[in-house]
């Protein structure tokens, strides 16, 4: 037997998706995250397939996993101490941000405090020495500052160091010295030059990207490391051991390692792959995506199946410059905090009660009310189908936590519920509409993909905030991501500035630059065991109109595996690539070019999709009551096992559909069928003029 393992941890629960490569036999559970280590919770999960199944641990040869170790260390503030180096002169570029001002509700938010920064002042460094913009160097390198630099860091217990000079993207050979003059006098440190984690031009992208992979490194490289030991202690041996990027493709644990940046949106970027190929298996080429788990919501846009990619991000107001696929998360999910606020009001998130001690209604000890309480008292979820009935939940619990808060409201604990779900649905669905907006995508013209054990819950009344007619739910909606982990390709991102415009640009200079960029992807594609006719090698330019403050990426044809610089096609080709993506182009402006970029992807083997086995049983399991907007009152709603929905299976709302990982909430007036491959597909009623 040979199995495909893939296992994304949340910050409330931990996903496994696991296949028999032999027998195409898909196998799922859920269990409970441990924050205080994350491995212990991996081991859970495996150590659940290897019993139940039976599988043995040395029959698992691959195995993805997407983590929030990195993104839990930025947003706890528990990443590792570090220093930075910078050029003399210019210690102040990370403490302001390139200028950054409050943008949404922090514009109006009186207690707002900018997001703090991860290495201080105190522990920041200038090194005499500058690299001019051509690459040339203006100032030769003072060793000794920056030996007196590491000695006095060292001093200060800092793990790690980040050095970012100037136009080293252009020429690093004064960062390189740096690294090795810093491990003559700090051997054991982590060193963090901006000239390998971000390559390109824009300095306090660079510098503040460059931040981040010093602050996780250590953070995240003692997690790889001991994730690795018990899993070989267990009897998993297999090289095929990947991390999910936020790029959307896997790298192998060894070379990622050495980018934990890379992993900051390890597991929503999962998710976005996981709908690509649920839009290929649906026929619904235009998906919304809403990923709603127990800590965050993730949203993302898929136009004509395509995913978005961003080099502009952030995580807890960290500006993030590392490619990654265009995700929007916020502080929404099954586990966020009611609470009343100063001014009175009643609040939902961003504070969570994670996986401890987790909703009240989990009997864990958590004592104020979250969503998913609010969900258990209006009657979508029952605490006897948590984890399929393996985890025991408390009803009365979540109703005496509404209570209390209620009480300081004057509101009695249903009304409390109602009000907790119609402000997460509200912050849901703002999150959702920028998410279309900065697409310039209509939402009419999309299918709403939900998932996530929270995302079916609250995924019709979005919908129908959204005036979007259908939602799709998959058949795992719970363990979207890790099976995402099983769908897509090994995946490596090779970046160099070269700025010039298009009538300055040498297309001999861009061949010699992309060959540079291939014999780095050639070493790594040996790494990873691949070759011509397992990897695919793509060269692209981020081409820009003059003073635009942001690129898109053309696609360069190929000739016996090299790029054809045809600048001429090139420019044709950016213009309609603009105005397909923005609406509008400028034929009559001459862009130019700004980055070089080589993506390698690598084919592993993946899950086959596979329709769903009929169980021949009865799906009606009972009657619950559950309140409804439109009748504005509990209302006696059938509940179904969606594994005896056979596909075909057509039915009209109000409904609760439960499986082991979630439950899907249908309300009256809407129609309901399970397509060819197991999706649950719902149909709202058009909304009426007038």
């Amino acid at each position: 037997m040979s199995w495909l393992v893939g296992i994304d941890t949340g910050g409330t629960f931990t996903d496994l998706a696991a296949a028999d490569t032999e027998t195409g036999t898909i196998y799922t559970l859920k269990v409970p995250s441990v924050p205080e280590n994350p491995a212990l919770a991996v081991m859970a999960a495996v150590s659940q397939l290897v019993e139940e199944y039976p599988v043995a641990w040395s029959d698992i040869h691959f195995l993805a996993h997407g983590t929030t170790v990195a993104t839990n260390a930025i947003l706890e503030g528990k990443g590792a101490s570090a220093g930075l180096l910078v050029n003399r002169g210019l210690r102040a570029i990370y403490p302001m941000r390139a200028g950054n001002h409050p943008a949404g509700p922090d514009l109006i938010d009186p207690y707002y405090t900018k997001p703090p920064e991860l290495i201080s002042p105190a522990l920041t460094r200038e090194v005499r020495g500058r690299i001019g913009f051509d690459g040339g160097e203006v100032e030769p390198l003072d060793e000794g500052d920056v030996r007196k630099a590491a000695a006095e860091l060292r001093g200060k217990g800092v793990e790690s160091i980040a050095v970012c000079y100037l136009f080293s993207f252009t020429n690093s050979r004064h960062e390189e010295r740096t690294k090795e003059l810093i491990h003559e006098v700090f051997p054991e440190c982590r060193v963090s030059l901006s000239s390998e984690v971000l390559p390109v031009i824009r300095e306090y992208p660079r510098l503040s990207t460059t931040v981040l992979d010093a602050s996780v490194g250590p953070v995240v490289s003692r997690y790889f490391e001991d994730l690795s030991g018990r899993l070989g202690k267990a009897g998993i041996n297999t090289q095929r051991f990947y991390i999910m990027q936020s790029s959307g493709g896997l790298k192998r644990m060894s070379l990622a390692v050495r980018y934990p940046n890379e992993t900051l949106l390890s597991g929503p970027a999962a998710g976005v792959v996981f709908s690509q190929k649920l839009s290929e298996q649906s026929g619904c080429p235009n998906l919304l995506t809403f990923d709603m788990g127990g800590t965050s919501a993730d949203m993302s846009v898929l136009a004509g199946g395509a995913v978005d990619e961003t080099r502009e991000g952030a995580i807890a107001g960290q500006d993030l410059g590392t490619p990654m696929i265009q995700i929007r998360t916020i502080g929404s999910g099954g586990g966020s905090l009611a609470w009343v606020g100063k001014d009175g009001l009643l609040k939902v998130g961003p504070q969570s009660a994670g996986a401890v001690p987790g909703p009240a209604c989990y009997g864990r000890g958590g004592m104020e009310p979250t969503v998913t309480d609010a969900n258990v008292r209006l009657g979508y979820l029952s605490v006897d189908n948590f984890l399929g009935g393996r985890m025991a939940g408390n009803a009365q619990l979540a109703q005496q936590a509404l209570a209390r808060v209620g009480e300081t409201l004057g509101i009695d604990d249903a009304a409390l519920a109602r009000g907790i779900l119609k402000i997460v649905d509200t912050q849901m669905a703002v999150g959702l509409r920028m998410a279309l907006m900065e697409r310039g995508a209509d939402p009419r013209e999309f299918v709403l993909a939900a998932f996530g054990g929270s995302g079916p819950v609250h995924a019709v009344r979005l919908a129908r905030e959204l005036g979007i007619s259908r939602v799709l739910i998959p058949r795992f909606p719970g363990i979207a991501c890790s099976m995402g982990l099983l769908n897509t390709v090994v995946k490596y991102v090779y970046l160099q500035s070269f700025l010039a415009r298009f009538h300055q640009v040498d297309p001999s200079a861009i061949e010699r630059g992309f060959a540079d960029l291939r014999d780095r992807a050639l070493k790594d594609r040996e790494v990873e065991g691949l070759d011509d006719d397992s990897s695919e090698i793509i060269h692209q330019l981020d081409i820009r109109y003059p003073r635009q403050g942001y690129e898109l990426s053309v696609t360069l044809e190929h000739k016996e595996g090299r790029p054809v610089v045809s600048l001429d096609t090139i420019r044709e080709q950016f213009h309609r690539q603009h105005h397909s993506y923005y609406g509008i182009s400028a034929p009559d402006e001459e862009p130019e070019v700004v980055n070089l970029r080589l993506v390698m992807h690598g084919r592993i083997p993946q899950m086959s999709w596979s329709a769903p086995e009929i169980v021949e049983a009865d799906p009606l399991k009972g009657f619950r009551s559950c309140w409804f907007d439109s009748a504005s009152d509990f209302v006696s709603t059938p509940v179904y096992d969606r594994v005896r929905l056979a596909p075909g299976t057509e039915m009209e709302g109000p409904a609760i559909i439960e499986q082991t990982d979630s439950a899907t909430v249908i309300e009256p007036g809407m129609r309901f069928v399970i397509d060819p491959v197991g999706n649950l597909v719902i149909h709202l009623p058009e909304k009426k003029e007038g």
